[in-house]
């Protein structure tokens, strides 16, 4: 996990935190699921969270379209 990764996702508010981690695409499940044992690092100047489905062990990743490197956090 980068340092500036974790501190633009830590910045989102603990409701948005919570609704991204419970709504991440598992292909293998093909379903929404809930992340875990994630981390947060860049792509492309993108915050993109990487883990494993919560139901079925399939690796799964989330970009959170809100939070670039080099802007601020988007709260909509």
């Amino acid at each position: 996990m980068t340092k500036d990764a974790l501190k633009i996702w830590m910045a989102l508010p603990v409701g948005a935190r919570s609704k991204i981690l419970s709504n991440v695409w598992c292909g293998q499940c093909r379903a929404g699921v809930t992340i875990c044992d994630y981390s947060a690092d860049f792509d492309r100047g993108l915050v993109v969270l990487r883990g494993f489905c919560a139901t079925c062990g399939h690796k799964v990743a989330r970009a959170i379209e809100s939070c670039y490197k080099n802007k601020k956090p988007f709260y909509a």
